[in-house]
């Protein structure tokens, strides 16, 4: 088992380079290089989208009004909003070092962040949802993957958070949507203003104790520039941008869902007339937008109805709405909170 982690801090750098750097960082690891932990600030904002998320949910006309690059990485999660006022971290480690398990490698290499936020003053917490928290807000995103034989988990020390900005990147239809996403944003996804250097310094520590390594500065190999060169070209390239290729489209989902952290999201589904816009919170609608012309003045009552309710008892409620409810609990059954 290696004795040494490499810290490599980036630094400042340019969008591209905030992803590409950790990735090359990646396939060294893979090749041979010692376990890593880095560090890297972009120099400007941008978007972020997982390896199999469809770039549909990006409003891209948008992003290039806004002069937003887009990017796709390699690892898993959502369209992400980045910026300078967050700094993003990442370890890296060879597959074997790696519990089997996917929640037990996630739990395991999750738990030295949460370490150094509490050692930097932030009470912070690993949820049951896997979500680094303080109290009930997200203070940490967080991705992970396999590139090759390393495993890489990549998240965030969340200086200051436009959650504005967060919310117009994403492709919604619906603006009654892009409201209710904007208020759970603010409540739920908190900045934590720590002292960078601080919290690189409690990272590291935290890291190194609980791989049982010495943690030490370290730079890109010769072979991770070569290989960072490729990833710039790969990364700037429209068919990489479009999506890995699966031989035939993905059936579009029925409901537009978007997730703000574990448990709790927003939908935006329709069925023949009837069209519902909600937020889900721990199972429970917390709020519901809901459109179907035959309730015949009824919108509020059926709206308070499956307020407070389970996601999977608003069908049953709805159902004394006869028809128009029938329709409305419908085009909730389309979502899926599995598929955030």
């Amino acid at each position: 088992m290696p004795d040494a982690l490499r810290v490599i801090d980036f630094g400042r750098v340019t969008p591209l380079r905030s992803q590409t750097l950790w990735h090359a960082a990646a396939y060294g690891v893979s090749a041979g290089a010692p376990p890593t932990l880095s560090f890297a600030r972009p120099s400007a904002a941008y978007v972020c989208l997982g390896y199999h998320r469809g770039l549909d949910e990006v409003d891209q006309e948008y992003c290039r009004r806004a002069g937003l690059p887009v990017y796709r990485r390699m690892v898993g999660g959502g369209p992400v909003y980045l910026d300078d006022g967050q700094l993003f971290f990442q370890i890296c480690l060879p597959a074997g070092m790696v519990p089997a398990s996917r929640l037990d490698a996630l739990r395991a290499l999750l738990e030295p962040a949460v370490t150094a936020f509490r050692a930097t003053g932030a009470d912070a917490r690993l949820d049951e949802n896997l979500e680094i928290c303080l109290g009930d807000r997200k203070i940490c995103g967080h991705g992970a993957g396999q590139i090759e034989g390393t495993v890489v988990v990549c998240g965030n020390l969340i200086e200051r958070f436009d959650h504005e900005r967060a919310t117009r990147i994403l492709a919604l239809a619906d603006q009654a949507q892009r409201a209710e996403t904007l208020r759970l944003m603010r409540r739920y996804v908190a900045a934590t203003p720590v002292e960078a250097a601080t919290f690189k310094s409690a990272m590291s520590r935290a890291y190194a104790d609980a791989l049982g390594m010495t943690p030490g500065p370290g730079a890109v190999t010769a072979a991770e520039r070569s290989r960072l060169t490729e990833l710039d070209e790969r990364f700037t390239c429209e068919e990489w941008l479009a999506g890995p290729a699966t031989g035939s489209p993905a059936p579009r989902p029925r409901a537009r869902q978007v997730k703000v952290r574990a448990g709790v999201w927003t939908l935006a589904a329709a069925e023949g007339t009837a069209r519902v816009v909600a937020s889900v919170v721990n199972g429970t609608v917390a709020r519901a937008y809901l459109t179907a012309p035959g309730l015949n003045g009824s919108t509020e009552a059926a709206q308070r109805a499956v307020t407070g309710k389970p996601l999977t008892a608003v069908a049953g409620v709805l159902d004394r709405f006869g028809g128009p409810g029938r329709q409305l609990a419908a085009a909730f059954a389309a979502a899926d909170g599995r598929r955030l």
